[in-house]
């Protein structure tokens, strides 16, 4: 299970989202987008038009893609099999 988070440095819930999946013990990439214009450009291509952050990026062993947008935990328990 791959995960990604898109933040930016200061958001509150981005070090949330973090917290929670360190404390199960998920490991994840944090890219922050507003301090590197290619991050940037990543995360506009991956998002859909959802501009907020967290937005999450979760990839499982068959290749399917999940995207979450905010910190939704249940979005994220059922997408990580919780």
């Amino acid at each position: 299970m791959k995960v990604t988070i898109y933040s930016t440095s200061i958001c509150a819930a981005c070090r949330t989202l973090e917290m929670w999946l360190d404390k199960i013990g998920q490991p994840y990439e944090k890219k922050i987008t507003d301090t590197d214009p290619i991050v940037m450009a990543e995360f506009m291509d991956k998002n859909d038009g959802m501009i907020g952050v967290p937005f999450s990026v979760i990839t499982d062993g068959s290749g399917k893609v999940t995207k979450i947008s905010g910190y939704d935990q249940g979005k994220f328990k059922k997408a990580l099999g919780l």
